[in-house]
């Protein structure tokens, strides 16, 4: 094996490490905006306008509804009303969008173990004339 070779698979290693983490970080983002549709769908079917709501590490507090807007960040700390619905479509369009993006890692995932298997076989067959 010579160290062309070597420093190809170390960094395509390093890119699967760093594709790996990135596919981590999108499908808990993912898992959240499912958890905030879902909770999002709750609140709109919910009748009784009391409900409990998350403060951080299992502390919750009862709170009234009094208005059907939330109040999103949209960005940039830029707050704007939405209703229900808007807040589900944005929150239904990043999970498309992560999904995309999700999909074209495990397909950059795919063709970087194929080149890595490739190369492996590249050098199997060198070892062996070496022989």
């Amino acid at each position: 094996m010579n160290q062309e070779q070597l420093i190809r698979i170390q960094l395509m290693e390093q890119e699967v490490n760093q594709l790996n983490q990135q596919l981590q970080l999108i499908e808990e983002n993912i898992r959240e905006f499912g958890e905030l549709i879902s909770s999002l769908n709750e609140i709109e079917n919910n009748k009784n306008k009391d409900i409990l709501t998350n403060l951080g590490k299992r502390v919750y507090l009862p709170v009234e509804i009094k208005d059907n807007k939330l109040i999103v960040d949209v960005g940039k700390r830029n707050f704007v009303k939405k209703t229900i619905s808007e807040t589900k479509e944005i929150a239904n369009n990043q999970t498309e969008k992560l999904t995309e993006t999700k999909q074209e890692i495990i397909e950059r995932l795919e063709i970087l173990q194929e080149e890595i298997n490739n190369l492996i076989v590249e050098i199997e067959k060198e070892q062996n004339k070496k022989r």
